[in-house]
């Protein structure tokens, strides 16, 4: 009986993270997903400016604010870069927008001699 418990237990330790890791939606996505859909954001909005701007720069400046602010998002945020929904009427957190907002600005400076070089 002893062992039947136990075994019993066990598995439910054993599950328990899994079940929890699948409930309410918190998971965050991959890195490479977000940065995918930050830089589609980016470029439907520059875009809409008539600026034609490098491929790499924009790879670069995703590169630099995911990898800077990925930790500190809430999933709900990355979730919706990574669908694409980076514009200024995106609703997110105020931390998560002092975060990107930061990162934003550490990043700029970082790629600002490529920046010079669009015209």
């Amino acid at each position: 009986m002893k062992l039947i418990s136990r075994t019993a237990a066990a598995a439910l330790v054993i599950s328990l993270p899994m079940a929890l890791g699948a409930c309410g939606g918190d998971s965050k996505p991959a890195k490479a997903d977000v940065k995918a859909g930050y830089i589609k954001a980016i470029k439907k909005n520059v875009g809409a400016s008539g600026t034609k701007v490098p491929d790499s720069l924009y790879k670069k400046m995703a590169d630099c604010i995911v990898d800077k602010s990925y930790d500190d998002l809430s999933s709900d945020t990355l979730n919706k870069l990574k669908d694409g929904n980076a514009t200024a009427e995106t609703k997110v957190k105020s931390d998560d927008k002092d975060t990107l907002d930061k990162a934003s600005k550490e990043c700029q400076t970082k790629v600002a001699a490529d920046m010079k070089n669009v015209g």
